[in-house]
């Protein structure tokens, strides 16, 4: 899949209401963190960019919270 392909899936998941809720996206995050092959190459800089999405994610389950 391209990156406009993934675009394109991840608004129409969204659209049709498909879309974990932040706290489940976070553990989900988790998970795919943990099952990372830390040995292979380039599995750090990916580990960086999923720990961002993640943290992105905990912010907005913040935000919900205090609302």
């Amino acid at each position: 899949m391209n990156r406009t392909d993934v675009l394109i899936a991840i608004a129409e998941v969204a659209r049709t209401g498909g879309a974990s809720a932040p706290e489940d996206a976070i553990a989900q995050m988790a998970m795919i963190i943990d099952d990372l092959e830390l040995s292979h190459s380039g599995a750090e800089h990916v580990m960086e960019m999923l720990l961002r999405i993640a943290a992105c994610l905990w912010n907005l389950q913040q935000e919900r919270m205090r609302m």
